[in-house]
């Protein structure tokens, strides 16, 4: 028989293993099911690692944004922030050969579909990401309605919801990254993060005005 101390390892271990790889936050594990505030602020500190080279801060940074977005579990969201930190670090120092970041962002785009039960392309996700990524470094590309068009592709894709839909998430977005990239090293962290609420907020929105059309009467 299993004595007393013994039981409660088992239930402790048996607790941790279930936070891990089963425990998931509350709500529905639909697209739209996030806090628009937390997300944003939790993106921001995304922002920073990356710009201070921080390849540990981005993935530590990565795994509770993943799981606010997505409603993963611990397990996933760890799983999907080391493909997405390594895409992340790796492209902030790119000149050139920019698609070698599309394995990693296209192995995190099949941990969403799967997790979602999406049916989107995780390589046509990827590559849409990387589009206005490389974009917002062209010179004469990079203005906010070019990038705020290729993100709402993006999304489009991502969602399965029309383009037009996510322009206005979209264009926030892009507003956002604007507002960080002019303020150098020192930007108006604070305005960032209410830019980005809105876009978050936007976002939420879109998508959940297309799931109330999409339930049947």
């Amino acid at each position: 028989m299993f004595s007393p101390g013994r039981l409660l390892s088992t239930a402790f271990l048996a607790a941790c293993v279930y936070g891990l790889f089963f425990a998931v936050p509350p709500g529905l594990r639909a697209e739209g099911q996030f806090d628009a505030s937390r997300l944003a602020a939790q993106e921001i500190d995304v922002w920073k690692a990356t710009r201070g080279h921080e390849e540990f801060g981005v993935y530590i940074a990565l795994v509770p944004m993943l799981r606010e977005q997505y409603r993963y579990s611990w397990f996933r969201a760890g799983q999907a922030a080391y493909y997405l930190a390594r895409a992340k670090t790796t492209f902030v120092d790119m000149r050139t050969r920019y698609e070698r970041v599309l394995p990693d962002l296209e192995d995190a785009a099949t941990i969403e579909r799967d997790w979602m039960a999406a049916s989107f392309s995780p390589s046509a996700v990827a590559r849409a990401e990387l589009d206005w990524w490389v974009t917002r470094r062209l010179p004469n590309l990079n203005g906010a309605d070019q990038v705020a068009a290729l993100i709402a592709q993006d999304y489009a894709l991502r969602y399965q919801v029309p383009a037009g839909a996510m322009m206005d998430a979209a264009a926030r977005r892009a507003y956002a990254q604007d507002l960080a990239d002019q303020g150098g090293n020192d930007p108006n962290w604070a305005a960032v993060t209410k830019a980005l609420t809105e876009s978050y907020q936007a976002l939420y929105r879109a998508l959940n005005r297309s799931r109330s059309r999409a339930v049947p009467e």
